[in-house]
């Protein structure tokens, strides 16, 4: 493949894919303002503060792809992976991921109760945001020799097993407890939530551990073109679309009676396990 098939063409696809994805979450972000607008604060908050570093995001992304579809073509020798809009955009993903997997994290303790398992999830995801940012910083005090910089490849590889895992591992253990609780029960309403929410869970878990895998793979196997990066510019996006899809995958519930059996601990909990003001048909 020419150099222009494994520069140019997946930055201008990865862009495109990006682009795409920052209008779903812009529609999906007016979707949950609308549906759930007594929605707890810090979710309110956590969804706005996500959109702005993703719109920040798209910028940078656009701005890369501006400088190597067109001030590159001025200059071919300077078109490198490494510019200021990508390194900016090196610490706006990690900052994306890392809210977006706090919450994921936090519906998983709700729902296990497991200070452990929230705590090493937590672990990971602060490794991934620490370790990207170390990286974000090497390039960014590199003003010379971009083509050759590899930044610190076992730092890279790293922080991106440690997002996958704490994404496969949140996925992997509200299933596992939701379908634990499926079992204890006979209730047929506790059924259709624990299956609901098994759905959710692994929608939106696999989607953001698979990219990050794919980056991964890219990464190692083909580091020297911007295969890699195509993936990686839609990985903030696919995070921000998998909160606020698991934010609006939430329905208003209609209960007959006032209580409804938990699946946590034998508790009785609200139908919206991440939510303290769930909604209800009258």
């Amino acid at each position: 493949m020419s150099g222009t098939g494994l520069t140019i063409g997946p930055a201008v696809v990865g862009s495109m894919i990006a682009s795409y994805l920052f209008g779903c979450s812009t529609m999906q972000t007016y979707t949950y303002y609308k549906r759930f607008p007594g929605d707890r604060r810090v979710f309110q908050i956590l969804v706005a503060a996500v959109m702005m570093l993703t719109f920040a995001h798209i910028i940078c992304i656009l701005y890369w792809t501006w400088n190597l579809t067109v001030t590159g073509c001025e200059n071919p020798d300077g078109v490198t992976i490494f510019s200021s809009s990508r390194d900016a955009n090196l610490i706006l993903t990690p900052l994306i991921s890392t809210l977006v997997q706090m919450f994921f994290i936090y519906r998983l303790f709700k729902f296990s109760g497991s200070k452990t398992v929230a705590a090493f999830c937590g672990i990971l995801s602060m490794l991934n945001l620490t370790g990207t940012l170390v990286d974000a910083v090497d390039a960014l005090s590199v003003s010379a020799n971009r083509t050759t910089q590899n930044a610190r490849n076992w730092l890279t590889i790293l922080t991106l097993v440690a997002a996958a895992v704490c994404d496969l591992i949140t996925t992997i253990g509200l299933v596992y407890v939701l379908q634990r609780e499926r079992r204890r029960t006979k209730v047929h309403q506790t059924h259709n939530i624990a299956d609901r929410l098994t759905l959710w869970a692994i929608e939106t878990g696999l989607a953001t551990s698979m990219s990050a895998v794919l980056v991964l793979v890219f990464f190692c196997a083909m580091r020297n073109t911007f295969l890699w990066t195509a993936i990686y510019d839609v990985l903030a996006d696919v995070y921000t679309n998998s909160l606020l899809a698991a934010l609006n995958s939430r329905k208003p519930t209609r209960i007959r009676d006032t209580r409804v059996i938990g699946l946590s601990a034998g508790r009785d909990i609200s139908p919206d396990p991440v939510s303290e003001k769930p909604e209800v048909v009258n």
